[in-house]
C-alpha cells in the first residue's frame, strides 16, 4: 500500500508540476573545504551566465539561481555550516537536475566535493550524482510566482520583440500621416515578415485542459477543508489564539543594531541589475506554539499564493510598480532544521530600501502573520497589530537576519516586473482587432 502511495504522489507531481517550480538543495559543508568553496563560488559570481565552470546562460529554462552558505545552529561554538542552492525553474525539477549533472558533472564535483557525503571519485556516476542532489533536496512551505505560466524563454523572446518594434518604429518617417490603427497594422505586418518574430502572432501556451482542471478542483477543495475546519474546530482556534496573545504579552524584541561594516558589505553587492536578490533567515521563537503557529500560516499562504495572487499582485494590494505590476518576480518561505529556522528568500525590482518601505506601508499585516514568529522580532498584537510598524525596529531586524548571495544570476538583468508585463501586454497586442483609441493605447507602450 506504501508503494502504491508513493509511486501515486509521483505520477501526480509528473502531470501536475507548476508552470514556475522552486528548488532548493542544502549540502553540510566540510569544515576545512569551505575556503576554496568560497573561492568557486567567488569564480562563478565574476560571471555568472558565462563562466568557464558553470554558466548558467545555458539553462533556458532557468529564471534566477544563488549560492548561499547558512552557518550552522552552534555558530561559533560548532560548526556545522551548510551550502544552498536555490533555484527558479520552468517545468519539472527532475529536468532540470538532469540537465545539471548529465552537462555539467564535472562543476558538481568542484563543487559538491567540498560536502559531506558526496560520492567518492571511485563512486561518482550520474546516477550517484543527481541521488545525492535529490537526497538534500528541501520543499518550500510556501512560494510565490509574479505571473503563474510566463516562462524564461517567453520573456526572453517577447524582450526581442520589444527591441525589433522599437527599431521598426524608428524608421518610420515621422513626417507621413499615420493613424494608430494604421501603424499597428504595418507593425503587425512587419512581424509576420520576419520568421524570427512570427511566433509572436500566436497566443503564449498556456497550462494544459488537465492541469487547469486539477488546479480548480484542488483549490476547492483545500477551501472546503479550511472552511469545514473554522467550523469544527473554532475552540481549539479560540485557545490557540489567546495562548499566542498571552505569549505576545511576554515576547522579547531585538534592539540593538546590525554593525555597519556588515551593511556596507551587503549593500555594496546590491543595485547590478534592475531587480536584487534578498535572503533572511533567523530563527522562530523557543516552544512548539510557535512551531505550529509558522507552520499553520504558511500552509494557507501557499493556497492563496498558488490560486489566487498568481498574476502580478501580492496579497491583492498595491505592492506595485507602473501598470499596476507587483515587483516581486518570486519569493519562497523554507523551513529549516526541524522547523527551528525559517529561510525567505526573494527576486525584487528597485532598492532594498524601497523594498521594504512597500511592504511596512502595504502590508504589515501579512509580515507580522509570517514573521513574527522570529526570535527577536518587533512586539506584535494579536498577531497582525503593532510589529513590522515599528518601522525602524522592523528594518534593524532584518538587517541583523540578511545573508549574503555569494553567487546570483538572472538572465534579463535589464528587465523588471513592470517591463516584462509590459513586454507581453505588447505581445498580446499584434491579435484580434482594435479600435484607433486602443490601438493608440498599444503604441504608447512602445
Amino acid at each position: 500500500m506504501k508503494a502504491l502511495i508513493n509511486r501515486t504522489k509521483a505520477a501526480l507531481s509528473r502531470v501536475h508540476p507548476l508552470p514556475q517550480n522552486d528548488l532548493t538543495l542544502r549540502f553540510p559543508i566540510i569544515q576545512n573545504r569551505e575556503k576554496r568553496l568560497r573561492e568557486l563560488l567567488s569564480a562563478l559570481a565574476e560571471d555568472p551566465a558565462h563562466n568557464d565552470l558553470l554558466p548558467f546562460a545555458r539553462f533556458r529554462q532557468l529564471h534566477f539561481a544563488r549560492f548561499l552558505i547558512l552557518e550552522g545552529e552552534k555558530h561559533p561554538e560548532e560548526y556545522g555550516s551548510t551550502l544552498i542552492f536555490l533555484a527558479n525553474v520552468d517545468g519539472p525539477l527532475a529536468a532540470f537536475l538532469e540537465q545539471l549533472t548529465s552537462d555539467h558533472s564535472q562543476a558538481l564535483d568542484r563543487i559538491l566535493s567540498t560536502c559531506e557525503g558526496y560520492p567518492t571519485r571511485t563512486w561518482r556516476s550520474h546516477a550517484t550524482r543527481i541521488g545525492y542532489l535529490f537526497r538534500h533536496q528541501l520543499a518550500s512551505q510556501a512560494y510565490y510566482v509574479n505571473t503563474l505560466g510566463r516562462s524564461a524563454e517567453q520573456i526572453r523572446q517577447e524582450e526581442q520583440l520589444y527591441q525589433a518594434l522599437q527599431q521598426f518604429l524608428n524608421n518610420l518617417d515621422p513626417d507621413l500621416p499615420f493613424s494608430a490603427s494604421t501603424i499597428r497594422d504595418a507593425a503587425i505586418a512587419y512581424v509576420a515578415d520576419h520568421p524570427d518574430l512570427a511566433w509572436a502572432l500566436t497566443p503564449r501556451p498556456r497550462p494544459g485542459l488537465l492541469w487547469r482542471t486539477w488546479e480548480t478542483t484542488r483549490f476547492r477543495l483545500l477551501v472546503a477543508l479550511g472552511i469545514l475546519a473554522v467550523i469544527w474546530g473554532w475552540p481549539l482556534l479560540l485557545a490557540w489564539l489567546l495562548a499566542l496573545r498571552f505569549r505576545e504579552l511576554r515576547d522579547t524584541e531585538f534592539t540593538h543594531k546590525a554593525p555597519l561594516s556588515r551593511l556596507d558589505q551587503l549593500r555594496s553587492e546590491e543595485d547590478m541589475a534592475a531587480h536584487n536578490p534578498f535572503a533572511a533567515a533567523g530563527y522562530l521563537k523557543p516552544g512548539l506554539l510557535r512551531r505550529i503557529t509558522a507552520r499553520g500560516l504558511l500552509a494557507p499562504a501557499q493556497v492563496a499564493l498558488r490560486h489566487v495572487f498568481n498574476r502580478g499582485d501580492l496579497a491583492g494590494v498595491p505592492l506595485l510598480g507602473l501598470d499596476g505590476v507587483d515587483t516581486i518576480h518570486f519569493a519562497r518561505w523554507t523551513m529549516l532544521d526541524g522547523d527551528r529556522r525559517l529561510l525567505f528568500t526573494s527576486n525584487y525590482d528597485g532598492s532594498l530600501e524601497s523594498y521594504m518601505v512597500d511592504f511596512i506601508d502595504k502590508v504589515a499585516w501579512g509580515l507580522n502573520l509570517i514573521f513574527s514568529n522570529g526570535a527577536g522580532y518587533p512586539r506584535t498584537r494579536w498577531l497582525v497589530m503593532e510589529g513590522a510598524r515599528k518601522e525602524q525596529r522592523f528594518k534593524d531586524y532584518l538587517a541583523l537576519h540578511q545573508l549574503e548571495n555569494l553567487m546570483w544570476y538572472t538572465p534579463y538583468p535589464q528587465l523588471t516586473a513592470v517591463g516584462i508585463a509590459n513586454n507581453e501586454a505588447i505581445r498580446n497586442g499584434l491579435s484580434g482587432t482594435m479600435d484607433d483609441a486602443q490601438a493608440q493605447a498599444w503604441l504608447n507602450r512602445l
